[in-house]
């Protein structure tokens, strides 16, 4: 069964301020913000940042309108019988070569996306913070097949995180519930950082950038892959080096996470059919044939990318 406090020795950190928390008996506290997170009935941290601060309501709606999307696929997922078999939440990842891989299995797409954005990376011994870890997929290939001394999982949404929880049995893999653009984690925590398919969701994507430089220690390794309109992926590149993140890789993959996609189409249609209404967002988010996303990936208007940046020491 996973633990459920903390992934490093300094321990979850106030998402606002960034001190270390006292545990309590059913809660996390601040004594610097004089701030309490609750823990769930399964013992889970939720860290999310009081509403109660900068932001406006519109950035705060954005967010709720996140949780909700996949807390609905959660739902789905069960309401069709293939929850315990869903763990992963990306395009994938195939080679024109490989059509008949979808037989191998039905994560092996997914699994090989992870292979391919891992390649490079020396994760043996190392702590790993996985920044919206979705159905946590990632965080127990990584703890299977990487040999990492720990592997955290962070997410915006309650319900990926129960199931995370309920699902993996890795003694050095640790959950939580936070927020991307303000994570509960002390500075330079981690020596790898990981974020796949997700920051496009974000309102304010450079505090994003900002916390993932933030967290890691010097020389570590910010390994980043997403779908992105083509001008904000180089907007983002920009601005990454100028926080003094050294570009260690940079490839295109989107044909691959288009073939992908498109071996994909039925079992993705099958998980949710019924379960979810066409028009609903999350039909947007997964690159199915036919979505706005797939068809701008088909034109080059967006690129999947994988970038390996090493935060300079």
């Amino acid at each position: 069964m996973s633990k459920l406090i903390h992934p490093v020795d300094s321990g979850w950190a106030c998402p606002r301020c960034k001190q270390t928390l006292e545990k309590r008996e059913l809660s996390l506290f601040c004594e610097a913000c004089m701030q309490g997170y609750r823990l769930t009935e399964g013992g889970i941290p939720c860290l999310l940042p009081n509403e109660a601060g900068k932001e406006s309501d519109e950035y705060w709606e954005q967010k709720e309108a996140v949780k909700e999307m996949f807390t609905s696929f959660n739902r789905a997922l069960e309401e069709n019988g293939v929850s315990r078999f869903s763990s992963f939440m990306n395009w994938g990842y195939a080679e024109a070569a490989e059509d008949g891989c979808s037989a191998k299995g039905v994560n092996e797409q997914s699994l090989r996306l992870l292979r391919e954005i891992m390649d490079g990376v020396k994760v043996q011994g190392s702590d790993v913070l996985e920044i919206a870890c979705g159905r946590g997929g990632n965080v127990r290939a990584l703890c299977k097949s990487y040999q990492p001394r720990s592997v955290a999982g962070i997410d915006l949404t309650e319900a990926n995180i129960a199931f995370c929880h309920a699902s993996n049995r890795y003694e050095y893999a640790y959950f939580c519930i936070g927020d991307a653009e303000e994570l509960p984690v002390a500075d330079e925590c981690f020596d790898i950082v990981l974020n796949i398919e997700a920051s496009d969701l974000y309102p304010r994507i450079r505090l994003f950038y900002d916390e993932a430089f933030r967290i890691l220690k010097p020389g570590g390794m910010f390994v980043y892959a997403d779908d992105l309109d083509a001008r904000k992926f180089e907007e983002g590149e920009r601005y990454l080096e100028a926080l003094g993140f050294e570009t260690v890789r940079s490839r295109d993959i989107s044909e691959q996470a288009l073939l992908a996609s498109d071996l994909a189409r039925g079992n993705r249609i099958a998980a949710l059919d019924g379960a979810i209404a066409k028009d609903d967002a999350i039909w947007g988010t997964m690159g199915v044939p036919g979505t706005s996303l797939y068809d701008d990936m088909r034109a080059g208007k967006r690129k999947y990318k994988i970038l390996h940046m090493k935060k300079k020491a």
